[in-house]
């Protein structure tokens, strides 16, 4: 390496974070000169950021100061400043809609400080937009749904459910058929007296899994999960302004 081109390099090195070869070709470019090797590499990086982001020179360059030059952490600070959190995670999780439904629902509990004690308090959110309390309601019944059973989730929060299904996301049907389902469910456990005891309470959750009307239910609300999840990422889609 030219002895005089190390001595250049090493400044250069001290005023911008540039690598070894691109340092010398920068060097090699403007004939030793530092202030030109410096330009020559700020446009550079603003170029590239610029046409990365669609944003100005200025701002590129703004960005690119902040976070001394470094490629990914200015792109990710100049989305910061034009997207909204929940714009951010839907651009980051794209067709993983459900992930990225969950992770919109933990950034409104965030926002809003909700304190949860494992699951959600339906009456706790009423001070929230209704475009969150749709999401958050809905996400936390698919959610424990998952986690416990749809049996059991029958009994969780079930007519504020089916009326956020109705209203807000046009699922009539798949509304009808929780609230089926929970009908025959409240008439076998009343029918075998399940507040008596576990072995009535067993009698009617067996009678409950052969009874071919209420399976009907259960594998509509499986095979309309899917859709109910889509629905909903397009219900948040559609206000991105009411979130986070």
């Amino acid at each position: 390496m030219n002895k005089i081109y190390k001595d250049k390099l090493e400044i250069l090195q001290k005023r911008i974070p540039i690598g070894l070869r691109h340092g010398l070709t920068l060097l090699e470019k403007t004939n030793g000169n530092v202030e030109k090797a410096e330009e020559y590499f700020r446009n550079e990086m603003v170029t590239l950021t610029a046409n990365k982001t669609n944003v100005t020179n200025d701002i590129a360059l703004k960005h690119l100061v902040k976070n001394n030059f470094d490629i990914g952490l200015t792109i990710k600070s100049i989305d910061e400043e034009r997207y909204t959190l929940t714009e951010l995670i839907l651009r980051k999780y794209g067709n993983r809609k459900e992930e990225a439904l969950d992770k919109i629902m933990y950034a409104i509990e965030e926002t809003h400080s909700i304190e949860r004690q494992f699951w959600l308090k339906f009456h706790d959110l009423k001070e929230l937009s209704s475009e969150t309390f749709c999401l958050l309601t809905l996400m936390e019944w698919i959610n424990y749904e998952d986690y416990e059973s749809f049996e059991i989730a029958l009994s969780f929060e079930l007519e504020t459910v089916t009326q956020q299904l109705e209203n807000k996301l046009a699922l009539a049907e798949l509304a009808n058929s929780l609230r089926r389902a929970n009908e025959i469910q409240k008439l076998l456990y009343e029918k075998n007296n399940t507040d008596k005891g576990i072995e009535n309470y067993i009698l009617a959750t067996n009678q409950l899994r052969e009874n071919k009307e209420y399976q009907k239910y259960e594998t509509n609300y499986k095979e309309q999960r899917s859709l109910l999840i889509e629905r909903l990422y397009e219900f948040v889609s559609a206000n991105i302004d009411k979130f986070p």
